[in-house]
């Protein structure tokens, strides 16, 4: 897994080297952000200071923290939804 950490996608944002930012929600139903950066190949997953994805139980609170690091220095955000299954 190619990792990115809040420092480093804060400093590519400002340089406008994050080509998409993808809210990706997982099976257990936590969101986490993978982004492609406009000069390297793959996908990049931010993770935290233990080089573990960094998750969010709401999409709100996702929501609030993009808007709070990254206003206006990002490109539009794509979501992706797991398939769950409704019984």
């Amino acid at each position: 897994m190619n990792s990115v950490s809040e420092a480093e996608l804060a400093d590519f944002a400002k340089n406008k080297a994050v080509k998409r930012l993808s809210i990706i929600q997982s099976e257990a139903e936590t969101y986490h952000i993978v982004i492609n950066l406009t000069w390297k190949d793959g996908d990049w997953t931010l993770v935290t200071s233990r080089g573990k994805p960094r998750e969010w139980s709401s999409l709100d609170r996702l929501a609030r923290h993009i808007r709070e690091k990254y206003d206006g220095v990002l490109p539009p955000v794509s979501l992706f939804l797991s398939k769950q299954t409704i019984t």
